[in-house]
């Protein structure tokens, strides 16, 4: 069995999958300062909860974009694991399969690695990764299956955050497809301005990569990735595939493309 972990600045998801790729379970923990001690209790206990032990571990992945964290995790890792067996940390030296043709490969985020294996493997090529995270990304693979490029913009919860602090009247209101352009009260007035916006920086992006990355006429497929069930906005093309776990899908590739 391998166990695999997803950590980011918004949560972190943590998976059990065996060697063929069936799936376990994925669990979802807040992003809150905790010790090494603390996060190996956490993870034994959901799993516990869950009817599964840890007992059987072969193998450890780990994906991490917060750098803080990245030592924790290693150390929560490799105590699941039998004694000396190393944790695998994705990074440059680590085999993925994906060739980055950037101008540093090494700055490209351990997610968005994952996020560009797991989908070379899922749909067709070109393609472009949209991940509804705290940072919204929107990674490019060519028609080799390379990855290209990447455009970040803050995410949604980020830019509703953002407003908060900046404005003292604007209220926390849930992030939800609004009904109307025109709010009628603040609450709706803010969904809109941030569910329409974002929807709109989405489908202009995907129309400027997919110029660059696919010929005239074709339209590259589209990924959707991000910790809710569904695309949190639509867009205008539709998606080819959401996948919430697209992450977690490219560590178990990454993790079988690295056995010893």
């Amino acid at each position: 069995m391998i166990i695999t972990a997803d950590v980011r600045n918004g949560g972190v998801s943590v998976g059990l999958v065996s060697a063929e790729g069936r799936w376990q379970a994925i669990v979802r923990l807040s992003a809150v300062d905790r010790s090494a001690d603390e996060w190996a209790f956490l993870i034994r206990s959901l799993f516990a909860e869950r009817g599964m032990g840890l007992q059987d571990l072969s193998q450890a992945v780990l994906s991490s974009v917060v750098p803080a964290w990245t030592g924790i995790f290693m150390d929560v890792l490799e105590g699941f694991l039998p004694r000396g067996v190393s944790c695998l940390v994705v990074g440059p030296g680590i085999k993925t399969g994906l060739r980055i043709r950037t101008d540093n490969p090494a700055e490209v985020g351990s997610d968005l690695v994952c996020n560009a294996v797991a989908a070379n493997a899922l749909v067709p090529v070109p393609c472009i990764i949209i991940d509804f995270s705290t940072t919204l990304s929107f990674t490019a693979l060519d028609r080799q299956g390379d990855l290209v490029g990447v455009a970040l913009a803050p995410g949604l919860e980020a830019a509703a955050s953002d407003l908060r602090l900046r404005a003292a009247q604007i209220p926390q209101v849930k992030l939800e497809a609004p009904e109307r352009a025109l709010g009628k009260n603040t609450a709706e007035s803010i969904r809109s301005g941030i569910m329409l916006g974002w929807a709109g920086l989405t489908d202009r992006l995907i129309e400027e990569i997919s110029r660059e990355i696919a010929p005239p006429g074709v339209l590259p497929s589209l990924v959707g990735t991000g910790w809710y069930d569904q695309a949190p906005v639509r867009t205008r093309q539709p998606l080819t595939l959401w996948e919430s776990n697209l992450a977690m899908q490219g560590l178990y590739r990454i993790a079988m493309k690295n056995r010893g």
